[in-house]
């Protein structure tokens, strides 16, 4: 660990700042920038990349000793330098720099079209929910996650924050058309399940067969997913027995996933000896 504090000014602290606030700093240098010690953790635990990690003057955490065990440079930051730098109002005391960037869709394809599934969100525009469903998707056991459109920069500080680290767990791909990706996901076999609010020829989610090749469409916090924009296999709704009209994008997402990992939870109970 360094023994002098990096002020405002010094090299690593104005690299950090770039990262934290610009997206094509992030995108040039294929970094992303974590901030708290749960979600270094899971860095490590996914065996990241950890290229540098800085910390409050006074804190002291197991994960930094794992820093200095894997060689990571591990700064001090003047008094109130950090608190400059982060994007929570309240900072955790420890920020680093973690290699990251979004696979290809491509990457996707050994994963989904041997039974896995994956999660595809459309226009999702609040970095909060889309770090739900980031972390649903992997806490579900999804092979993948796609965030297609118009959908919020997933390496932004917020998306990883929410997250808790899931990211650096399930592949994630950015797709700029969402129809282009549907279209590849159908090419390989994948059945694609888009969500409706609105009444028509819609199935129950927990009435729809969510195993085998699929990927599972959500749509904007607004307005939902348009089914007429894509081409789906199927329709699901999730039924509402009270006054709200529609759920957050993020736990309707985190539903759907469960209910997947749900049923070839079953599958494969009924299909054992």
């Amino acid at each position: 660990m360094s023994t002098t504090a990096l002020t405002w000014q010094h090299q690593h602290v104005q690299r950090l700042r770039r990262l934290f606030g610009r997206r094509v700093a992030r995108l040039d240098e294929g970094c992303v920038v974590v901030e708290g010690a749960k979600v270094l953790g899971a860095a490590f635990d996914a065996q990241r990349h950890v290229v540098a990690v800085f910390v409050a003057p006074g804190t002291s955490d197991p994960v930094l000793g794992r820093a200095e065990a894997a060689f990571v440079p591990v700064f001090v930051l003047a008094q109130g330098v950090l608190e400059r730098l982060a994007d929570t109002v309240t900072p955790q005391g420890v920020a680093a720099i973690i290699e990251w960037s979004p696979t290809t869709l491509t990457t996707l394809h050994d994963g989904v079209t041997t039974g896995g599934f994956v999660v595809v969100g459309v226009d999702v525009r609040d970095p909060g929910n889309a770090g739900t469903l980031i972390r649903s998707a992997e806490a579900a056991g999804a092979t993948g996650v796609i965030l297609a459109g118009t959908s919020v920069d997933v390496t932004s500080p917020k998306v990883v924050r929410a997250s808790a680290g899931a990211m650096f767990h399930v592949p994630v791909a950015v797709a700029s058309s969402t129809a282009d990706a549907v279209s590849i996901l159908r090419s390989w076999g994948v059945r694609v399940w888009a969500t409706a609010v609105r009444p028509g020829a819609t199935v129950h989610y927990d009435l729809a067969d969510l195993t085998g090749p699929t990927a599972i469409v959500v749509g904007n916090e607004s307005y939902g997913l348009d089914p007429d924009l894509i081409v789906a296999d199927g329709l699901l709704t999730i039924p509402m027995r009270g006054r709200t009209e529609s759920l957050n994008v993020g736990v309707a997402a985190s539903i759907l996933a469960f209910e997947s990992s749900r049923q070839r939870r079953v599958r494969r109970a009924d299909s054992s000896p």
